[in-house]
């Protein structure tokens, strides 16, 4: 049951290490949403005159500067989270722990990752543009086929990127591997992959069905609400690829 103990251990450290995932995350994130409120100043865009009832470009807005502003902010948000995504590698496999109010913003592990990060997503989308038609071939014949595709699809795909994902931690600790090592040493672990995936799929049902609830409680539920899907799920989903970075490359037992 290899996939029930990576997904456990994952969990694990992510509340046995709340303190130094604060330290992580909290004050990168309140910069990156005090650099997002002052792109819209900076482009001329205040945001206040956007709301549901808006209809069109406010005045004085232009396309080119709302798509610029787009584009920025697409950037700090991106930043940010490989920012607290490289940190909390570093904490976990190296033992980095968080000095001071700020982490260090390790300029080149954060591109080193975004690079790998955007291979990944390159490679995903090349299998999905042909995968699509297929989908819609089979679709078009029978919606159950269609369906069965897309699931077989969606495994398919998350075998491969867990697979491969030994190559983000590695960029972020500064020990690069290739693709094609991280794929042979996690030969062998499609079963186990399998079952992370539901079990995390499962997880997130789980969560969301409890902040259904939570939220008819005033202030404390929606403040837990925020804290849980803004911090510890992320972190956990990265605490995933970090065990199994630590499991099949650097050969660490789960404690």
């Amino acid at each position: 049951m290899l996939g029930l103990e990576i997904f456990v251990h994952s969990v694990k450290m992510v509340l046995r290490n709340l303190t130094q995932a604060l330290q992580i995350s909290v004050v990168p994130a309140l910069i990156g949403g005090v650099l997002v409120i002052g792109l819209f100043y900076l482009f001329g865009i205040p945001f206040e005159e956007f709301d549901s009832e808006t209809t069109g470009f406010p005045e004085g807005v232009t396309l080119g500067s709302l798509v610029g502003l787009l584009l920025s902010v697409m950037v700090v948000v991106f930043g940010v989270m490989l920012w607290i995504v490289v940190s909390w590698h570093r904490f976990v496999l190296l033992e980095e722990y968080p000095t001071g109010l700020v982490p260090p913003f390790r300029f080149d592990r954060v591109l080193a990752y975004f690079g790998r990060l955007l291979m990944l997503i390159l490679f995903g989308m090349i299998i999905m543009i042909p995968a699509s038609l297929i989908m819609g071939l089979l679709a078009q014949g029978s919606d159950l086929m269609g369906i069965l595709f897309w699931v077989g699809l969606v495994l398919f795909l998350s075998i491969g990127f867990y697979r491969a994902s030994p190559i983000l931690p590695s960029a972020a600790i500064g020990k690069p591997i290739k693709l094609s090592e991280a794929w042979q040493a996690t030969s062998g672990a499609s079963g186990a992959i399998i079952l992370l995936v539901i079990l995390s799929v499962l997880f997130q049902l789980l969560l969301q069905s409890l902040a259904s609830l939570l939220l008819f409680i005033p202030i404390i539920g929606v403040v837990i609400v925020v804290f849980a899907s803004m911090l510890i799920v992320p972190l956990i989903n990265v605490s995933i690829l970090t065990t199994i970075y630590g499991i099949f490359i650097e050969k660490r037992e789960l404690s």
